[in-house]
């Protein structure tokens, strides 16, 4: 008889509990509840008060191409060891389309002193253009026509120094620069002028124009460049230089380029210096033998036009083996000699390595 009156006391207790929990949970559901919403709504403030994504019809890319190299040189009858670099270089690139087939675009790159301290060196490019379905237009340190048309393409070596002959005295990477370049139907029209109002006297220091047709494996190039001459700062005259290139891949994978140059040097002051005419002819030759292995061949000439013991003129070729296992990686080894009309010759062997790096994110 005490067992049955126990039992339904334990059922009401046991409903009673259950009855608090029951309560406490609701209690305690509806206060999350709560918080939920008030943090939503915190979320939805932010996001209106906040300026929209800079990422949006956007693509930046941070790239960059480590090129170190070890040479055995043989100079002026001393021989040695060097760690050198071939232009190793880091960059950023980003660009945003913002109409229609109108794009912002930033880039900024900057070598990499491999051979030296291993610091970030001078910038190669830093500037801003606008690319639209009439051209772009770009503002700041940028590559001239001159290389992008007429020197690349003889460029294929792995050394600092190539194109060896259009390495003397042509340009590679321009400051101060505006550009404007349009393709269309095959040819790419480009145009550039350096002002730079701390050097010089004149509004403008440098113009380049240059025009480029490719039709499935040809390229070909012209280039002109007016560039001012100065001594002290102050403007003595004027280099003139025309150039050309052409460059084909044939069926086989045969790879053959050929860039010339010819340059004028004219000065006002004819008491100091005397008008000459110079040349750069570079040619380059690349063979893949397999799928991992490629030769390349090279001959180059410079020629300053200055007579006599003064003279820097120069001619050489190189050869180089080159061992692909990826498409951005490569190992050469190169051998190179460079014969001086009033010197030694110069005579390299060198090993190295490049691994080439791109990561892109769009939004």
């Amino acid at each position: 008889m005490i067992n049955n009156h126990i039992t339904p006391l334990k059922t009401v207790l046991i409903l009673a509990m259950g009855l608090c929990t029951t309560n406490a949970y609701s209690t305690e559901n509806e206060v999350l509840t709560t918080q939920v919403e008030a943090l939503n709504q915190r979320i939805a403030q932010l996001e209106q008060n906040s300026a929209p994504s800079q990422f949006k019809n956007s693509q930046v890319s941070l790239y960059g191409s480590i090129r170190p190299t070890l040479s055995y040189l043989d100079q002026n009858d001393e021989q040695s060891w060097d760690v050198r670099d071939a232009l190793s270089r880091v960059g950023i690139k980003a660009s945003t389309e913002f109409a229609d087939g109108w794009r912002a675009i930033a880039q900024g790159e900057w070598s990499v002193d491999i051979a030296n301290s291993g610091n970030l060196g001078k910038a190669r490019q830093a500037y801003a253009a606008i690319m639209s379905p009439y051209g772009q237009v770009g503002i700041g340190k940028q590559r001239p026509a001159q290389y992008t048309l007429v020197a690349e393409y003889v460029d294929i070596f792995n050394h600092g120094n190539s194109p060896y002959a259009y390495d003397h005295e042509s340009p590679f990477f321009v400051d101060n620069f505006v550009t404007y370049q349009l393709v269309t139907g095959g040819f790419t029209w480009m145009a550039g002028a350096q002002v730079d109002g701390n050097k010089g006297d004149t509004n403008v220091d440098m113009i380049n124009l240059g025009v480029g047709y490719d039709t499935g494996a040809l390229h070909l190039g012209l280039g002109y460049v007016t560039q001012d001459t100065l001594t002290n700062e102050q403007v003595d005259g004027d280099n003139q230089t025309f150039g050309g290139a052409a460059a084909y891949t044939f069926n086989n994978g045969l790879y053959l380029a050929v860039s010339y140059q010819d340059k004028q040097y004219n000065f006002d002051n004819q008491t100091l210096s005397v008008d000459r005419s110079g040349s750069t002819l570079d040619t380059a030759l690349a063979y893949p033998f397999s799928d991992e292995y490629k030769i390349k061949l090279g001959y180059f000439q410079f020629k300053d036009g200055i007579d006599g013991n003064d003279s820097a003129d120069y001619n050489g070729f190189n050869t180089t083996l080159e061992w692909n296992p990826l498409d951005n990686v490569r190992v050469h080894l190169e051998y190179l000699n460079k014969d001086l009309d009033n010197g030694q010759d110069d005579q390299a062997v060198t090993i190295g390595f490049r691994y080439d790096f791109n990561l892109t994110w769009q939004g």
